[in-house]
């Protein structure tokens, strides 16, 4: 079970893909809290380019960044390559093309040395904002209620893992707004952690996330976060705005080392 639990390494790549590709970068940002109080934990500033590309720049709760993700469609928007550094923990991952074929990585520290295999996509595989996608091709399904099964990547262990989605009731349901839950396809999924995904139902935009985070607190754990999306809603990005977060030096130490409610995730991906 506990093996299971450090598999789940979803995170907030769902949260990335809200803006309609344009030939200019639009952007919007964000902050992530504990799932358990109202710590904050970091920020986001995303940028949607023309295309399929993206760039999340996560910055400690004092502003400095920490981490960044770049993506690129390679062919089909649900099965993106990217590349995720955080610099704090020397940690990377991604998906990458090599010669004429894909292959997925992960480098757990600075000290040790990178993990590759190649990648073989299933014919109903998500790869990080690529559920975002995936819940669109399947949004009358979602909304009526049916549970949508699919195979999710889990760069950390290389290789994909069953999920299910479907609608669930949550208690504080925002009018206009639909809640899919994304767990575990095996049997005994009712005893593993889950991810609520909250949408907007008319313009299909994620207003809230709860689960577990693509990125990791001090001690290796991934981290459980609450982020909401903020009232100002999408805008174009300043020029050089896009450069300067591809570009930004990553601080190597962050305020939320710092902060306890950091230690509360769960067990760091294998």
């Amino acid at each position: 079970m506990k093996n299971f639990v450090r598999m789940l390494g979803v995170g907030a790549g769902i949260l990335a893909l809200q803006a309609q590709a344009t030939p200019t970068a639009e952007t919007f940002s964000g902050d992530a809290y504990a799932l358990a109080g109202n710590a904050l934990l970091y920020r986001e500033t995303h940028f949607q380019l023309s295309g399929d590309e993206q760039v999340v720049l996560y910055r400690c709760p004092d502003g400095r960044p920490f981490a960044r993700k770049h993506s690129l469609g390679d062919g089909n928007a649900q099965t993106p390559d990217f590349d995720l550094v955080d610099a704090r923990l020397g940690y990377r991952e991604g998906v990458r093309r090599n010669g004429a074929q894909r292959e997925v990585y992960v480098q757990r520290t600075a000290a040790q040395p990178e993990q590759a295999d190649p990648l073989r996509v299933p014919a109903d595989g998500v790869i990080d904002t690529g559920f975002d996608v995936f819940a669109k091709n399947h949004w009358d399904e979602l909304v009526r209620g049916d549970a949508v099964r699919f195979n999710y990547l889990v760069p950390s262990r290389r290789t994909f893992y069953a999920f299910k989605v479907g609608k669930v009731d949550t208690p504080n349901a925002r009018a206009g707004a639909v809640t899919f839950r994304l767990s575990s396809g095996s049997w005994f999924s009712f005893l593993l952690p889950h991810i609520d995904v909250t949408y907007d139902v008319a313009s299909r935009h994620v207003l809230r996330y709860e689960g577990l985070s693509n990125i990791r607190g001090p001690n290796g754990k991934n981290l459980q976060v609450r982020y909401e999306y903020p009232k100002v809603g999408i805008h174009e990005a300043a020029p050089g705005e896009v450069a300067a977060a591809l570009d930004a030096p990553l601080a190597s130490s962050c305020t939320l080392a710092d902060n306890s409610a950091s230690a509360r995730g769960h067990a760091p991906l294998p």
